[in-house]
């Protein structure tokens, strides 16, 4: 078996179950949801999808609401917090922790990946400040 192969057998064994489909990510995002990149400030910074948050998977874990939103008097407080990563890995393992808080969350199966096969625009760039 080649290293291609074992990588696509480990994935299949860690990846989470479950997930929503670009398009049903979109129609939360909608109705008043989240887009929360989970990655890193590098990876973000290389192409994140336009209106996503980056937000660090340690605060999203201690207090979502806070992470996600920080005050923000605008924020939907029954939105659903769509998680997004490279792959779907690391976001679908933080769904049941945010879950977990009273939160309605979910993650793109398949994450960035799937977004742009999707059609979808990454951007390059930081993530957008407060002011």
């Amino acid at each position: 078996m080649g290293a291609m192969g074992l990588r696509d057998r480990l994935r299949e064994r860690v990846m989470p179950e479950g997930g929503i489909t670009v398009d049903e990510a979109l129609a939360l995002l909608a109705s008043g949801g989240v887009l929360v990149d989970v990655r890193s400030l590098e990876e973000y910074k290389a192409g994140h999808a336009p209106g996503s948050r980056l937000v660090d998977h340690k605060d999203l874990q201690h207090d979502a609401w806070f992470a996600v939103h920080a005050g923000d008097p605008l924020a939907e407080p029954d939105g659903t917090i769509v998680l997004v990563c490279d792959t779907g890995l690391r976001s679908g393992l933080l769904v049941e922790a945010v879950r977990g808080q009273g939160h309605r969350c979910e993650f793109i199966a398949g994450g960035l990946v799937a977004w742009k096969s999707s059609g979808n625009l990454l951007l390059p760039g930081p993530p957008r400040t407060r002011r």
